[in-house]
């Protein structure tokens, strides 16, 4: 058989041997396509028909037991097509006519030659042949039948006049209509009204030319339903030729999924481009096998200054513009070769020559086969932030540093968690050595046990009515000392709720303790009942008792402590420098057998200011000391050592005791033999005006200078809050300079004109839209500077506690005068205690304003009482004032 050649297997049922050998041969001789399988009865022939198959049986009719007819109809009972040709000796009509009834394929004679072999075997090719044809037509009829059955997809025919012959089911269910309607009705019907004459035209012309105008494969376009909506559909056509008549088949596909999502990509494409134009961000896409830039938005050239259309041409750039010295960082993570996401911050160099921050941001694209097949990324400005940043950093180390400077911790509450925050230095003011964080139960409990409870109930105050708060408390560090701290809190509120609370912790210990000398000073100086040798010994005793707060018991040069000796030198035989027994220096304040280093001959030397002079012998490395006189000779030396080991613990405030101690018993026996006691008094005192000035202006103007410089780079509710504090403490300093300047003196007294002292004031006061009215004409004998500090801090008080828009009257008495407002005036319950230095209403106020309009009225001799005014303000009335009698 040749190679290609489709075989046809044939079944030879003849009882004679011989002729079915002879037509095996004849047959297989005149093709080799025939594979010829022979039997010798109907029997066998069924039998072997039931195990092989055969493309055609040729039967002989002639057969013992079963004939060829007979042998048909079995044959036909399971094959009812296959070809079966009757090739028989018996030509009767009779036989003839029963093959066919029987359902013969083929009926041939046999005859006399070879010729019919020839005969035969084209018989059996033709009616293979044809039933193949017709068995593979079937098979392709079924499979269409099938497929147009259970597709998803409508199919259907017209014929040339467009009219439909054939649709199936997913037809209606693409259009609404059923099968039945649609048959035989034009295709128009399932066309939008502006398709249909472009349809029909178009067919015209193919069907006389056999051209077509457009490519018949996936054609889109939009179908009619039968609900009258359009579907979105894409058609593909075929012709075929029918009984000679030119046909059409379309099979149509329901595309209204694919498009909506179209539509929606095309939505989100449009979006994402409409953002990707408009954003601040530069927005960017690579290849990063290919390394070429495939998408740059405009916000390129706004961040890198250059074109997007430069970044194409030359991709480079981008990675050529990275600044120097993060390029080498950067450009590692920008290789092509590198496809993994990455977060960078780095800086660029515009063509401009200005430098800015970028945040880059980039995530690796796959496609199905898991390759990274594309780079995209963002890209922000963060320039702004970065200065932010530095300027934010700069604060906060200016903040710290102004923490430091001002001995300033800061803290914060909120309410609703309990957390609470600590500035660093605020940890180190209070000593906290846990590693964990405070509760709020931790800050109560580092107070002493006796001031806890105001502590807590100023908090609860501040957080249950929203009150502001500034307390004095004690607490107890790790060396077992108390120290005072004042704790200030503000609550802030959100819809009327606190929402946290801030505030800041000042170490006050020293001020506390120079307060409590100062008082105890002032005591001493202004005892009348003392003498001035009592006076010494006192101010002696007191300053050895605040030097031994601290640091122990002096008592010895030699053991590091210090030594405060009264020296007398009267003894002619003891000379600088001798180191001899305290007993020799006869000094009443030292009953021990101590030794003591006489520093000079101060009957000889004299020194009126106080000496400073550093020694190497016993470890001593400095020395404190003033000349002590009685009458017009210099009996002793008040001196104060400071030893080698002690030095860096001799703390400012120390020094400053002595200094005020030792200044003031010089002044105080100069002054003994020449001015009065008051005057003495009012030297002392400024020389203490002079010491508060310098050692409280002076740290206090840096730190406020500090704090504008942080004002400049943080806009901060706590830099307000430390320089509203600053300023308490300058107006604190200004009235306790003018407390020392008054003090219980007087200067001379002369006549000064009342009116026009009061409109002097008025020009120095800080009025803002407040009034004055003088209801006076006489003049009266006064000290005119002292009057008007009284004048000036009682207009002050009435702006302060009535308001800006105040009334202010000065008026004249029978013998005084009044001042008085229109405010809300003080309750009788506090008459009693507004003189008192330190006492104020207000949380801006000193309390030294009043105490030292009583000190001026003490001065002059006249008295003062407060009442309420015919508005029902305050009223202060200065009687026992001494008129003019001009």
């Amino acid at each position: 058989m040749k190679e290609g050649v489709n075989p046809i297997r044939i079944l030879h049922v003849d009882d004679d041997p011989g002729l079915a050998e002879l037509v095996s041969s004849y047959l297989e001789k005149e093709s080799s396509q025939f594979e010829v399988i022979s039997v010798r009865s109907a029997s066998d022939g069924l039998e072997k028909l039931a195990t092989t198959d055969v493309d055609c049986i040729v039967s002989d009719y002639d057969m013992p037991r079963q004939n060829g007819i007979e042998f048909l109809e079995n044959v036909r009972d399971k094959h009812t097509d296959l070809p079966f040709i009757l090739f028989t000796a018996k030509g009767s009509e009779d036989v003839a006519s029963d093959a066919i009834s029987a359902g013969v394929t083929d009926y041939l004679q046999k005859g006399v030659g070879t010729d019919q072999y020839t005969l035969l075997a084209n018989r059996i090719r033709n009616v293979v042949n044809k039933w193949r044809a017709e068995r593979e037509a079937e098979q392709t009829k079924r499979r269409l039948e099938a497929i147009t059955k259970n597709s998803s997809d409508a199919i259907l025919t017209i014929d040339s006049t467009n009219t439909i012959e054939f649709v199936n089911q997913a037809t209606e269910d693409l259009f609404g209509y059923d099968v039945d309607t649609l048959r035989g009705n034009s295709l128009s019907m399932l066309m939008p009204e502006r398709y249909q004459e472009g349809h029909r035209s178009g067919m015209e012309r193919f069907l006389a030319t056999n051209e077509r105008s457009l490519d018949w494969t996936s054609i889109e376009f939009s179908a009619q339903h039968q609900a009258g909506h359009e579907v979105p559909v894409s058609i593909s056509f075929s012709t075929f030729k029918e009984d000679g008549e030119r046909k059409f088949v379309g099979v149509l596909r329901d595309i209204s999924e694919r498009v909506r999502m179209e539509e929606e990509l095309r939505e989100r494409e449009e979006r994402f481009r409409q953002m990707a134009e408009n954003i601040q961000e530069m927005v960017w896409m690579t290849d990063p096998v290919e390394g070429e830039v495939l998408y740059v938005n405009p916000a390129y050239e706004d961040i890198w200054g250059r074109s997007p259309q430069d970044l194409y041409d030359n991709p480079q750039s981008f990675a050529n513009a990275i600044h120097p010295e993060d390029q080498e960082r950067v450009k590692k993570i920008l290789d092509p070769q590198s496809t993994g996401s990455y977060e960078e911050e780095y800086r660029i160099t515009r063509p401009d020559g200005e430098v800015r921050w970028v945040y880059d941001r980039a995530v690796p694209v796959k496609n199905n086969a898991g390759e990274v097949y594309r780079t995209v990324g963002i890209a922000s400005d963060i320039t702004e932030r970065k200065d932010r940043e530095r300027k934010f950093n700069r604060a906060v180390e200016l903040r710290d540093q102004t923490e430091r400077i001002a001995d300033v911790g800061g803290w914060e509450l909120n309410p609703e968690t309990g957390d609470i925050f600590w500035s660093d230095h605020l940890f180190e003011l209070i000593g906290w050595e846990s590693n964990r964080e405070p509760s709020l139960d931790d800050i109560v409990n580092i107070f002493v046990e006796e001031d806890r409870p105001g502590v807590k109930d100023a908090v609860k105050k501040a957080l249950t009515e929203s009150e502001s708060f500034a307390i004095e408390a004690r607490f107890q560090r790790s060396e077992k000392r108390n120290r005072w701290m004042e704790v200030r809190g503000a609550p802030q509120t959100e819809d009327g709720d606190v929402v946290r609370l801030q505030g800041a912790v000042h170490d006050i210990t020293e001020r506390k303790e120079r307060e409590q000398a100062l008082h105890a000073l002032y005591d001493i100086t202004s005892d009348p009942e003392l003498s001035f040798d009592q006076k010494v010994q006192n101010l002696l005793r007191l300053g050895r008792k605040e030097l031994e707060t601290e640091y122990g018991t002096l008592s010895s040069i030699h053991g590091n402590e210090y030594v405060f000796e009264f020296v007398d030198t009267d003894d002619d035989s003891i000379q600088p420098g001798d180191v001899v027994p305290v007993a020799a220096t006869n000094c009443e304040l030292v009953a021990s057998s101590r030794q003591t280093v006489v520093i000079g001959d101060v009957e000889r030397d004299a020194p009126e200011e106080t000496s400073r002079i550093g020694f190497t012998e016993w470890g001593v490395s400095s020395y404190i000391g003033a000349p002590v006189f009685d009458t017009n000779d210099v009996y002793g030396t008040f001196c104060f050592y400071d030893t080698e080991a002690q030095v860096d613990r001799f703390t400012a405030w120390e020094k400053t005791l002595v200094d005020l101690m030792s200044n003031w018993v010089s002044v105080e026996l100069r002054r003994k033999q020449t001015t009065e006691r008051l005057q003495n008094q009012n030297e002392q005192l400024g020389q203490f005006a002079s010491i508060v000035s310098h050692d409280l202006r002076n740290p206090l103007n840096v730190a406020m200078g500090r704090l504008k410089l942080i004002q400049e780079d943080c806009d901060s509710e706590h830099v307000d809050a430390v320089i509203r504090s600053h300023q308490r403490m300058q107006d604190l300093i200004d009235d306790l300079l003018a407390l020392a300047q008054v003090g219980e003196q007087k200067g001379e007294l002369e006549l000064v004109d009342l009116a026009g002292v009061t409109s002097s004031c008025w020009e120095t006061i800080s009025t803002t839209n407040a009034t004055l009215q003088t209801n006076c004409n006489r003049s009266i004998m006064a000290d005119e500077s002292r009057l008007q500090q009284l004048l000036e801090n009682l207009i002050s008080n009435a702006i302060e506690h009535s308001g800006n828009d105040v009334t202010v009257t000065v008026g004249e008495l029978d013998d005084g005068f009044y001042v008085e407002d229109n405010g809300v005036g003080i309750p009788e319950t506090g008459r009693e205690s507004v003189f008192e230095p330190g006492y104020s209403t207000t949380q801006d106020g000193t309390g030294f304003g009043l105490h030292i309009v009583d000190q001026v009225v003490k001065a002059h001799g006249w008295d003062i009482q407060v009442t309420t005014g015919p508005q029902g303000g305050a009223r202060f009335e200065i009687t026992n004032v001494e008129y003019s009698t001009e």
